[in-house]
C-alpha cells in the first residue's frame, strides 16, 4: 500500500503542477473559462489526501480519522472534477448546437 501511495502522490503533484501550467498559457491566450480551473483544485484534494493516506500508513499506529479523511478528501476531489466536466460538457454541446 505504500508504493501505491507514492504513486497517488506522485500522480497529484503531476496533475497539480500541470493544470497550474495549463493554466498559465491559457490566460496568456485569454482564455477564460476551462476545465483546468476544476482539474487543479480536485487535484490539490488528491494531494492533500494522498499524502494523508502516506503519512496515516508510515506512521507508528494507524488512525481511523486520518483515514475517513483521506476518502472525504478524494470524495471531494472527484465531484469537483465530476462538475468541472459536466460544465465542460455542456459548454461544448452549445458551441455545437449554436454551429448547427
Amino acid at each position: 500500500m505504500v508504493v501505491n501511495n507514492f504513486i497517488c502522490v506522485f500522480v497529484s503533484i503531476l496533475l497539480t503542477f500541470f493544470s497550474l501550467q495549463a493554466l498559465k498559457v491559457m490566460r496568456a491566450k485569454g482564455v477564460e473559462k476551462t476545465l483546468w480551473k476544476p482539474v487543479l483544485a480536485s487535484s490539490v484534494f488528491f494531494l492533500i489526501g494522498s499524502f494523508l493516506s502516506l503519512f496515516n500508513e508510515l506512521g507508528e499506529k494507524s488512525t481511523e480519522a486520518l483515514e475517513a479523511l483521506h476518502h472525504v478528501l478524494w470524495l471531494i476531489g472527484l465531484a469537483i472534477l465530476l462538475y468541472g466536466v459536466f460544465t465542460y460538457l455542456t459548454m461544448l454541446k452549445r458551441i455545437g448546437s449554436a454551429k448547427s
